[in-house]
């Protein structure tokens, strides 16, 4: 049922949840890092319960946990966790732990004293599997980015779709006064609909301020353009014609600005759209639309050049040939550092109670 459904998935939430945060917490977030949580995951629910019940402030989180694994109810624990660790297993390779356990470069790329440039490419061979990563670090920027006091950034979005990125609703409505320009490209408002349900999609499209298109077949997608655009007043004629008289009628009616039927057969280059005007310093009170329908005429040579004039990017770390062996001792170093933090809350072993000696016992009764 959905009840029992939302009852799993809030527990793995809050499950991870209570892991990332004993590791951000615990000597001062030296093992703070995704792969070692996905390590630490791995583990037995004896060492990963012993390790985490030593937090006494996860204890209201993790008290159905608790409950369950002092009444020895591992079938809910694994409807709790179980699904969480095959899903978390995907993402656990050697090549995530090599690249989530550097401290290489600082995620605020709009910090005044050290911005930067970053980019992140999908595989669609991989692309289950890096969504999730790529997702923690879109998270993780849009939390740092999203403050005061920082230079403009940009952040684009191709293929928007494809990503889960937590409270987009919230990023496009809050940052555009922290200096930040979300753009997101996506094929369809079904896809959308798809990744973050209907309601937050709608959230989404009633909040962006500059809508740009270009041929769209979703029925969808197309209502809402055609509808966002407007209508505007056309002038139409009928002529009727009899034996005695010919009459001419004119009407005016509102008709969509930008008709769906047009957008759907727009050609390659050509776009409709409406961009969020500027504040205007004297109003006449006439109305200026903001509307666009036309091409994108590129300079071709002019970008030829330009490609031309790309440099090579250099390697940011030489393997030197020896890529696997050096991404394996990294896995096991990780793997060995989680495995040493859990020994350290290994209950002590109960000493062994002595049963009393035959000979006194039967020296007694005589």
């Amino acid at each position: 049922s959905g009840g029992s459904d939302q009852f799993f998935t809030q527990s793995a939430i809050n499950f991870l949840a209570a892991c990332i945060y004993f590791f951000s917490k615990y000597d001062g977030g030296k093992y703070s890092s995704l792969p070692h949580v996905l390590a630490f995951l791995n583990c037995s629910y004896e060492e990963i319960f012993n390790t985490l019940f030593s937090n006494k402030e996860l204890s209201s989180l993790l008290s159905p946990f608790m409950t369950a694994y002092k009444a020895k109810a591992f079938e809910q624990l694994e409807g709790q966790v179980g699904t969480l660790k095959i899903f978390i297993s995907r993402i656990a390779t050697k090549e995530t732990y090599w690249v989530f356990s550097g401290d290489d470069f600082d995620l605020k790329i709009n910090n005044p004293a050290s911005p930067g440039l970053l980019i992140l490419a999908n595989d669609p061979l991989t692309q289950s599997t890096n969504a999730a990563c790529y997702s923690v670090v879109l998270n993780r920027i849009t939390k740092l980015i999203n403050t005061k006091g920082n230079l403009p950034v940009g952040l684009i979005i191709d293929e928007a779709a494809s990503l889960m990125i937590n409270r987009l609703d919230l990023l496009l409505a809050q940052a555009r006064s922290n200096k930040v320009a979300t753009l997101l490209g996506f094929q369809s408002m079904q896809q959308i609909q798809q990744q973050y349900g209907k309601e937050t999609a709608a959230t989404i499209t009633s909040i962006v301020g500059n809508v740009l298109s270009g041929s769209v077949q979703n029925k969808d997608t197309l209502d809402w353009l055609e509808r966002i655009f407007g209508k505007v007043k056309q002038l139409s004629e009928s002529v009727s014609i009899d034996r005695s008289k010919v009459s001419l009628s004119l009407s005016e009616k509102l008709e969509p600005l930008i008709p769906a039927g047009k957008i759907a057969a727009l050609k390659a280059g050509e776009m409709v759209g409406l961009l969020a005007s500027d504040a205007i310093e004297e109003y006449t009170g006439s109305f200026e639309p903001s509307t666009v329908h036309c091409r994108v005429n590129l300079d071709l040579n002019a970008i030829k050049q330009e490609e031309a004039a790309y440099r090579e990017l250099p390697l940011f770390y030489n393997f030197k040939g020896h890529r696997d062996e050096i991404l394996l001792q990294n896995f096991n170093r990780i793997t060995m550092e989680v495995q040493e933090l859990v020994k350290q809350f290994k209950p002590a072993p109960r000493p062994a109670q002595v049963p009393p000696s035959m000979n006194g016992s039967m020296g007694g009764r005589n």
